[in-house]
């Protein structure tokens, strides 16, 4: 073989390889403040704002996507070159992704109606006494299960937030699993009244960093342009700023 013909065997194979892979993919789901789509389309949210700022930073061509959080874990878990936000790091998941970063920092609670006066717990195991909502596929479901919840026992799963917080509202679940930023969105989007909840538990071993993370089969470089993007972002002010736009308060620092 000359040295023509392993150059052009080298620029096939190079241009066969291109042609197979997966363009980027960015998934989510509704979930204001942190990410949510206007009437128009549009998605916007303290965590969209912070990834497209990284997409410009990087010069990287790609569009969020929000759909249903099991949907979006599943395609992220099975698809190359995905990202995926606003995902809370367990141990659970640790192996299963790349960890681009960390956006924003959460405390997890267990809620009920405040008519509800009997319900007393002071700790996961009381909690068993009662039914618990939380999302499909969420790190909440894994929680639960791992402390010996039942689903459809004391544990009833939902892959929709409107469904979660109706079931808790018509008393079908005693308690909604949620955190301190987005309970209060999550219910006034169900159209009900955030004011009739309160907080009867504080979760006090569960991951609370939410990241953006992608896909195992992912491109390495890609990975690294957005890792240095968010560093200078952080460091620079751009961060912060977009956190005060969207009334967030947060002591994360840079990494």
């Amino acid at each position: 073989m000359n040295g023509f013909s392993a150059l052009l065997i080298t620029l096939l194979l190079l241009c066969s390889s291109l042609a197979n892979a997966q363009p980027l993919r960015i998934v989510t789901e509704k979930l204001p403040p942190f990410q949510y789509a206007h009437d128009d389309g549009v998605i916007t949210g303290a965590m969209a704002d912070i990834v497209n700022l990284l997409l410009v930073k990087t010069d990287i061509d790609a569009k969020i996507e929000i759909l249903p959080w099991a949907r979006s874990y599943q395609i992220a878990l099975e698809r190359d070159n995905t990202l995926i936000f606003s995902m809370l790091r367990g141990a659970e998941r640790e192996d299963k992704f790349i960890w681009v970063g960390k956006l924003f920092s959460i405390k997890s609670y267990l809620v009920t109606l405040k008519n509800n006066k009997g319900i007393k717990v002071n700790s996961i195991d009381d909690a068993k006494k009662y039914s618990v909502g939380s999302i499909r596929q969420d790190l909440a479901e894994t929680y639960l299960r791992n402390k010996g919840f039942v689903e459809n026992k004391n544990m009833y799963l939902s892959s929709d937030y409107q469904v979660l917080w109706h079931m808790l509202y018509s008393k079908r679940t005693d308690l909604a699993f949620t955190n301190n930023i987005l309970w209060k969105y999550e219910i006034a989007d169900a159209d009900l009244d955030p004011s009739q909840v309160g907080i009867v538990y504080q979760i006090p071993d569960i991951a609370s960093d939410l990241y953006l993370a992608a896909s195992l089969g992912t491109d390495k470089k890609l990975i690294e342009q957005l890792q240095n993007a968010l560093e200078d972002i952080k460091s620079n002010g751009q961060y912060q700023r977009i956190l005060q736009k969207w009334q967030l308060v947060t002591t994360l620092h840079s990494e």
